[in-house]
Protein backbone atom coordinates (compact mmCIF):
# COMPACT_ATOMS: atom_id res chain seq x y z
CA UNK A 1 0.00 0.00 0.00
CA UNK A 2 1.10 3.59 -0.54
CA UNK A 3 0.19 6.15 2.17
CA UNK A 4 2.04 9.42 0.97
CA UNK A 5 4.55 11.69 3.03
CA UNK A 6 5.56 15.38 3.68
CA UNK A 7 6.86 15.76 0.42
CA UNK A 8 10.54 17.94 1.11
CA UNK A 9 12.06 20.13 -1.49
CA UNK A 10 15.29 21.07 -0.54
CA UNK A 11 16.67 24.03 -1.88
CA UNK A 12 20.69 24.51 -2.37
CA UNK A 13 22.19 27.64 -2.02
CA UNK A 14 23.50 28.84 -5.29
CA UNK A 15 24.29 31.34 -7.95
CA UNK A 16 20.37 31.77 -8.45
CA UNK A 17 19.47 34.36 -11.06
CA UNK A 18 16.51 35.88 -11.08
CA UNK A 19 14.66 33.98 -13.95
CA UNK A 20 16.01 30.91 -12.74
CA UNK A 21 15.27 30.78 -9.01
CA UNK A 22 11.23 32.17 -10.56
CA UNK A 23 10.88 28.99 -12.85
CA UNK A 24 11.43 27.05 -9.28
CA UNK A 25 9.63 29.40 -7.57
CA UNK A 26 6.79 28.57 -10.01
CA UNK A 27 7.97 25.08 -10.19
CA UNK A 28 7.12 25.26 -6.05
CA UNK A 29 4.08 26.88 -6.56
CA UNK A 30 2.77 24.11 -9.20
CA UNK A 31 3.55 21.12 -6.90
CA UNK A 32 1.77 22.48 -3.98
CA UNK A 33 -1.16 23.35 -5.55
CA UNK A 34 -1.72 20.49 -8.15
CA UNK A 35 -5.53 19.16 -7.46
CA UNK A 36 -5.85 21.51 -4.22
CA UNK A 37 -3.05 19.91 -2.91
CA UNK A 38 -4.80 16.85 -1.99
CA UNK A 39 -1.71 14.60 -3.53
CA UNK A 40 0.76 12.32 -1.95
CA UNK A 41 3.33 13.95 -3.33
CA UNK A 42 2.35 17.28 -3.45
CA UNK A 43 5.39 19.93 -1.92
CA UNK A 44 5.00 20.26 1.94
CA UNK A 45 7.57 20.78 3.50
CA UNK A 46 10.56 23.63 1.72
CA UNK A 47 13.97 23.23 3.59
CA UNK A 48 16.04 26.75 2.64
CA UNK A 49 19.18 27.40 3.99
CA UNK A 50 19.89 29.05 6.99
CA UNK A 51 21.15 32.87 6.01
CA UNK A 52 20.78 32.57 2.38
CA UNK A 53 20.24 36.16 1.33
CA UNK A 54 17.49 35.55 -1.35
CA UNK A 55 14.91 33.56 1.12
CA UNK A 56 12.90 36.22 1.25
CA UNK A 57 12.90 36.76 -2.73
CA UNK A 58 11.94 32.89 -3.28
CA UNK A 59 9.06 33.01 -1.04
CA UNK A 60 7.52 36.31 -2.42
CA UNK A 61 7.29 34.72 -5.63
CA UNK A 62 5.93 31.40 -4.12
CA UNK A 63 3.24 33.48 -3.27
CA UNK A 64 2.63 35.20 -5.80
CA UNK A 65 2.63 32.27 -8.38
CA UNK A 66 0.17 30.33 -5.72
CA UNK A 67 -1.83 33.12 -6.02
CA UNK A 68 -2.61 32.47 -9.75
CA UNK A 69 -4.63 29.43 -8.43
CA UNK A 70 -8.01 30.10 -6.94
CA UNK A 71 -8.58 28.80 -3.99
CA UNK A 72 -10.12 25.05 -3.98
CA UNK A 73 -13.23 23.36 -2.59
CA UNK A 74 -12.21 21.23 0.81
CA UNK A 75 -13.58 18.28 -0.59
CA UNK A 76 -11.07 15.42 0.84
CA UNK A 77 -13.00 14.59 3.90
CA UNK A 78 -11.04 15.80 7.17
CA UNK A 79 -9.44 18.33 4.94
CA UNK A 80 -10.69 21.58 6.72
CA UNK A 81 -10.46 20.02 10.52
CA UNK A 82 -6.68 19.27 9.77
CA UNK A 83 -5.72 22.26 8.36
CA UNK A 84 -7.61 24.23 11.26
CA UNK A 85 -5.78 21.84 14.05
CA UNK A 86 -2.41 22.23 12.23
CA UNK A 87 -2.42 25.92 11.67
CA UNK A 88 -4.67 27.18 14.96
CA UNK A 89 -2.91 28.78 16.84
CA UNK A 90 0.45 29.99 14.70
CA UNK A 91 1.41 32.88 14.23
CA UNK A 92 3.49 34.21 11.29
CA UNK A 93 0.51 32.47 8.43
CA UNK A 94 0.45 33.47 5.43
CA UNK A 95 -2.62 33.34 3.49
CA UNK A 96 -3.59 33.49 0.23
CA UNK A 97 -6.67 34.40 -2.02
CA UNK A 98 -10.35 35.07 -1.53
CA UNK A 99 -11.53 31.60 -0.14
CA UNK A 100 -15.61 31.13 -0.11
CA UNK A 101 -17.39 28.91 3.51
CA UNK A 102 -16.23 25.52 1.34
CA UNK A 103 -12.93 26.73 0.50
CA UNK A 104 -9.61 26.95 1.86
CA UNK A 105 -7.53 29.21 1.35
CA UNK A 106 -3.55 28.12 0.88
CA UNK A 107 -1.56 28.75 3.67
CA UNK A 108 2.17 29.26 3.99
CA UNK A 109 3.88 29.16 7.09
CA UNK A 110 7.69 30.23 7.09
CA UNK A 111 10.58 29.67 9.56
CA UNK A 112 9.18 27.04 11.35
CA UNK A 113 11.94 25.45 13.47
CA UNK A 114 13.21 22.26 12.82
CA UNK A 115 11.39 20.02 15.72
CA UNK A 116 10.64 16.38 15.37
CA UNK A 117 7.95 17.06 18.03
CA UNK A 118 6.44 19.23 15.88
CA UNK A 119 3.16 18.16 14.08
CA UNK A 120 4.50 19.74 10.99
CA UNK A 121 7.42 17.34 10.79
CA UNK A 122 5.77 14.08 11.91
CA UNK A 123 1.79 14.61 10.11
CA UNK A 124 1.18 15.09 6.43
CA UNK A 125 -0.80 17.58 5.99
CA UNK A 126 -3.33 16.58 2.95
CA UNK A 127 -4.84 20.09 2.89
CA UNK A 128 -3.93 23.56 1.27
CA UNK A 129 -0.32 24.26 3.47
CA UNK A 130 2.93 24.16 2.54
CA UNK A 131 6.10 24.87 6.12
CA UNK A 132 9.05 26.65 5.62
CA UNK A 133 12.23 26.19 7.54
CA UNK A 134 15.81 26.74 7.07
CA UNK A 135 18.62 24.46 8.25
CA UNK A 136 22.61 24.34 7.35
CA UNK A 137 24.62 27.21 5.89
CA UNK A 138 24.94 29.16 2.68
CA UNK A 139 27.97 26.45 1.61
CA UNK A 140 25.51 24.11 -0.81
CA UNK A 141 27.91 21.24 0.57
CA UNK A 142 27.08 21.56 4.24
CA UNK A 143 23.68 22.75 3.55
CA UNK A 144 23.09 19.09 1.53
CA UNK A 145 24.39 17.39 4.53
CA UNK A 146 21.66 18.93 6.72
CA UNK A 147 19.11 18.90 4.81
CA UNK A 148 19.19 15.02 3.84
CA UNK A 149 19.75 14.42 7.47
CA UNK A 150 16.78 16.34 8.12
CA UNK A 151 14.61 14.94 5.78
CA UNK A 152 15.69 11.04 6.44
CA UNK A 153 15.59 11.51 10.15
CA UNK A 154 12.61 14.08 11.08
CA UNK A 155 10.47 14.15 8.27
CA UNK A 156 7.65 11.84 8.07
CA UNK A 157 7.40 9.38 4.85
CA UNK A 158 9.38 7.96 2.25
CA UNK A 159 7.53 8.05 -0.89
CA UNK A 160 8.97 11.14 -2.66
CA UNK A 161 11.60 14.12 -2.54
CA UNK A 162 12.47 16.86 -4.65
CA UNK A 163 15.97 18.97 -4.68
CA UNK A 164 16.17 22.43 -6.64
CA UNK A 165 19.55 23.22 -7.66
CA UNK A 166 21.33 25.40 -9.46
CA UNK A 167 23.07 24.20 -13.07
CA UNK A 168 26.47 25.81 -11.91
CA UNK A 169 26.39 24.27 -8.73
CA UNK A 170 25.36 20.57 -10.07
CA UNK A 171 28.14 20.86 -12.30
CA UNK A 172 31.09 22.22 -10.37
CA UNK A 173 33.36 19.63 -9.33
CA UNK A 174 32.48 19.97 -5.66
CA UNK A 175 29.38 20.58 -5.24
CA UNK A 176 28.41 17.86 -8.32
CA UNK A 177 29.65 15.52 -5.75
CA UNK A 178 27.71 16.53 -2.74
CA UNK A 179 24.93 16.35 -4.57
CA UNK A 180 24.93 13.19 -6.22
CA UNK A 181 25.55 11.87 -2.20
CA UNK A 182 22.42 13.95 -2.00
CA UNK A 183 20.43 11.94 -3.82
CA UNK A 184 22.18 8.45 -3.10
CA UNK A 185 21.25 9.33 0.80
CA UNK A 186 17.84 10.26 0.77
CA UNK A 187 15.63 7.30 1.66
CA UNK A 188 12.53 7.77 -0.72
CA UNK A 189 11.71 5.95 -3.72
CA UNK A 190 11.85 9.04 -5.98
CA UNK A 191 14.02 11.60 -5.74
CA UNK A 192 13.43 14.35 -8.47
CA UNK A 193 16.20 17.04 -9.49
CA UNK A 194 14.63 20.68 -10.58
CA UNK A 195 10.81 19.02 -11.56
CA UNK A 196 8.39 17.46 -9.99
CA UNK A 197 8.11 14.28 -8.53
CA UNK A 198 4.81 13.65 -10.47
CA UNK A 199 6.83 13.13 -13.26
CA UNK A 200 7.86 9.81 -11.76
CA UNK A 201 4.04 9.03 -11.18
CA UNK A 202 3.50 9.80 -14.80
CA UNK A 203 5.55 8.26 -16.90
CA UNK A 204 4.14 4.85 -16.07
CA UNK A 205 7.54 2.94 -17.02
CA UNK A 206 9.39 3.58 -13.77
CA UNK A 207 9.10 2.08 -10.85
CA UNK A 208 6.70 4.46 -8.75
CA UNK A 209 6.27 3.29 -4.53
CA UNK A 210 8.49 4.42 -1.21
CA UNK A 211 11.37 3.79 -0.21
CA UNK A 212 12.52 -0.10 0.71
CA UNK A 213 12.62 -0.94 3.94
CA UNK A 214 9.78 -0.14 6.22
CA UNK A 215 8.68 -3.00 8.74
CA UNK A 216 4.92 -3.22 8.79
CA UNK A 217 4.94 -1.91 12.46
CA UNK A 218 6.18 1.53 10.66
CA UNK A 219 4.95 1.35 7.41
CA UNK A 220 5.14 5.12 6.53
CA UNK A 221 5.17 5.40 2.69
CA UNK A 222 4.32 1.68 2.08
CA UNK A 223 6.32 -1.54 0.54
CA UNK A 224 6.91 -2.41 -3.14
CA UNK A 225 6.65 -0.75 -6.52
CA UNK A 226 4.11 -0.23 -9.03
CA UNK A 227 4.27 0.45 -12.49
CA UNK A 228 8.00 -1.08 -13.56
CA UNK A 229 6.70 -1.66 -17.12
CA UNK A 230 10.43 -2.58 -17.43
CA UNK A 231 10.05 -5.41 -14.74
CA UNK A 232 12.84 -4.28 -12.96
CA UNK A 233 14.21 -6.11 -10.35
CA UNK A 234 15.83 -5.07 -6.37
CA UNK A 235 14.56 -1.43 -7.06
CA UNK A 236 15.46 1.20 -4.26
CA UNK A 237 14.53 4.58 -5.80
CA UNK A 238 14.13 6.08 -8.87
CA UNK A 239 15.99 9.46 -9.87
CA UNK A 240 14.37 12.42 -12.03
CA UNK A 241 16.55 15.04 -13.45
CA UNK A 242 15.16 18.00 -15.70
CA UNK A 243 16.58 21.19 -16.60
CA UNK A 244 16.24 24.14 -14.30
CA UNK A 245 14.60 26.37 -17.08
CA UNK A 246 12.64 24.79 -19.96
CA UNK A 247 10.47 25.10 -22.79
CA UNK A 248 7.66 24.57 -23.01
CA UNK A 249 6.40 25.06 -19.15
CA UNK A 250 5.39 22.21 -17.56
CA UNK A 251 1.60 21.57 -17.48
CA UNK A 252 1.43 21.81 -13.49
CA UNK A 253 2.29 25.57 -13.13
CA UNK A 254 -0.44 28.15 -12.12
CA UNK A 255 0.22 30.05 -14.86
CA UNK A 256 0.10 27.64 -17.99
CA UNK A 257 -2.80 29.13 -19.73
CA UNK A 258 -3.50 26.00 -21.91
CA UNK A 259 -3.53 23.18 -19.56
CA UNK A 260 -7.57 22.31 -19.74
CA UNK A 261 -6.63 22.19 -23.78
CA UNK A 262 -3.60 20.10 -22.91
CA UNK A 263 -5.09 17.71 -20.73
CA UNK A 264 -7.73 16.94 -23.19
CA UNK A 265 -5.25 16.26 -26.15
CA UNK A 266 -3.18 14.74 -23.91
CA UNK A 267 -6.50 11.78 -23.64
CA UNK A 268 -7.04 11.61 -26.57
CA UNK A 269 -3.66 11.40 -27.54
CA UNK A 270 -3.28 8.23 -25.35
CA UNK A 271 -6.75 6.85 -27.09
CA UNK A 272 -5.73 7.88 -30.22
CA UNK A 273 -1.92 7.20 -31.01
CA UNK A 274 0.19 9.52 -32.82
CA UNK A 275 -2.32 11.42 -35.50
CA UNK A 276 -3.36 13.44 -31.94
CA UNK A 277 0.40 14.24 -31.04
CA UNK A 278 0.30 17.71 -33.46
CA UNK A 279 -3.02 18.88 -30.79
CA UNK A 280 -0.85 17.82 -27.85
CA UNK A 281 1.72 19.92 -29.19
CA UNK A 282 -0.08 23.33 -30.04
CA UNK A 283 -1.46 23.19 -26.76
CA UNK A 284 1.68 22.97 -25.13
CA UNK A 285 3.37 25.71 -26.61
CA UNK A 286 0.66 27.32 -26.66
CA UNK A 287 1.02 27.77 -22.42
Amino acid sequence: SELGNITPVLLVPGPWDARTLAVQAETIAGMFTHNASYNCIAAKMLVTARGWPLRDELLAAVERFTALAAPRRAWYPGAASSYHRLLDGRTGVVRIGDARPDELPWAIIPGIAPDPDDAAFRQEPFCALLWETQIGSTDPVEYLEEAVTLANETLWGTLAAHIVVHPRTASDRTTRAALERAIRRLRYGTVSVNCWAGYGFGFGTSPWGAYPGSPLTDIQSGRGFVHNALMLERVEKTVVRHPAVTFPKPPYFPSHRTAHTLGRALTRFEARGLSALPAVVAAAIRG
